[in-house]
């Protein structure tokens, strides 16, 4: 072969190299480019759905604002952006560039966002391509919390989701020593629910003994004694809690969720740990906000095995369904008194956000006061 010829190969096939090494590289920029607006997109979609949950008079404007700041914090354009307002999978509006001052439709429950930038094709202009426009796209949903993890802030108290329905943010909840529990709303007349052994609106709760028909592994101690009580409500509770549907009589009683061992009423034993968990938390600069669990139904022993029957024995009375969660900042604990009426645990609803799974059949629960939680969907 002369030398041209060889010349010639070694030209050609250095041009070919160039090309695959000009196409890995644009490659890479592409990739890494998508990355970052994907994890833009992320926070964002996020961000707009803690806006749309924690703020009752939040606006469209607001949510974009929301959306448009956690984009360009986390290196995407939001000029370039775009980004709607969702119920499921139904786009109810678009709030791209947004300053409206209308609210988010009533039933919006996802914030999808569009991340977008245009970048330059620096080798493989040959093909045609001067640029390349990246996207990355993601949906944050709102829903019920459906699963509170272990060692949080729960006390072992339930209150019938009647009581909650229909509380606002700021109400006052009191849970007497008896069967009595009392919302006491801003600027309206206190509301009374006097329940009864066989008719409860609160409940005291054994969190070492809860039974899922998909997982009896935390079926620990049906006899817990008031050292568990007190680990409890210093510590949060000892395994996670998963809320299951809200079944509303007539409508047969669901299955799924959590069911735990308790007994109506409260526990009065229980009273003076919370106190000094209260003023410890005060102490630390803390709110003394607690997790209260909302149950729909309570069932008896012989209730529990109509529901389960190939469960085997039931070893206590009384059983409460978890259909979600309530956030009260305790106020006041009174733990001295007499046996019945004398003693209480006095608090106001919160509205509360966090990340973490939905609970997709929890209906209505306790409209705005219901936990919320804010996932990625998409």
């Amino acid at each position: 072969m002369k030398h041209g010829q060889v010349l010639v190969l070694v030209v050609l096939a250095l041009g070919a190299l160039l090309a695959v090494v000009g196409l890995a590289l644009d490659s890479s920029r592409i990739y890494q480019t998508r990355r970052v607006l994907q994890n833009a997109a992320d926070a964002a979609a996020l961000a707009g759905a803690v806006e749309l949950a924690s703020n009752p008079n939040t606006t469209q404007g607001q949510i974009w604002q929301k959306v448009a700041s956690y984009l360009q914090a986390n290196g995407a354009d939001p000029t370039s952006a775009r980004a709607w307002l969702m119920r499921r999978g139904t786009v109810l509006v678009e709030i791209s560039q947004s300053n409206s001052t209308a609210p988010p439709p009533p039933s919006a429950n996802r914030v999808a966002v569009l991340a977008v930038r245009t970048i330059p094709i620096l080798f493989a202009g040959f093909l045609g391509h001067r640029e390349s426009k990246v996207q990355a796209r993601a949906v944050a949903s709102v829903g019920s919390l459906r699963l509170v993890g272990p060692r949080n802030n729960v006390v072992p108290m339930a209150v019938h989701y009647e009581v909650v329905r229909e509380a606002q943010e700021g109400d006052t909840l009191i849970l007497w020593d008896g069967y009595q529990v009392t919302v006491q709303p801003q600027n309206d007349s206190a509301r009374n629910y006097y329940g009864e052994t066989g008719n409860p609106y609160s409940g005291w709760l054994n969190l070492a003994w809860i039974h899922n028909s998909t997982d009896e592994s935390r079926e620990i101690d049906p006899s817990h004694s008031q050292a568990n009580v007190k680990d409890w409500i210093w510590n949060g509770n000892p395994y996670p809690i998963i809320a299951g549907t809200l079944s509303i009589p007539p409508n047969p009683p669901a299955t799924d969720g959590d069911f735990l061992m308790g007994d109506p009423g409260i526990r009065a034993s229980g009273l003076q740990p919370l106190e000094v968990k209260r003023q410890q938390l005060i102490a630390q600069g803390q709110r003394p906000i607690f997790f209260f669990l909302v149950f729909d139904r309570f069932f008896d022993r012989s209730g529990m095995s109509q529901l389960f029957p190939n469960h085997g024995n039931f070893p206590n009375s009384t059983y409460f369904h978890a259909v979600g969660f309530v956030a009260v900042e305790v106020t006041e604990v009174q733990w001295q008194g007499s046996a019945r009426g004398g003693k209480y645990v006095k608090g106001k609803f919160v509205r509360w956000v966090q990340t973490g799974s939905l609970n997709e059949a929890s209906g209505s629960l306790g409209g705005t006061l219901a936990v919320k939680a804010v996932t990625l969907t998409e």
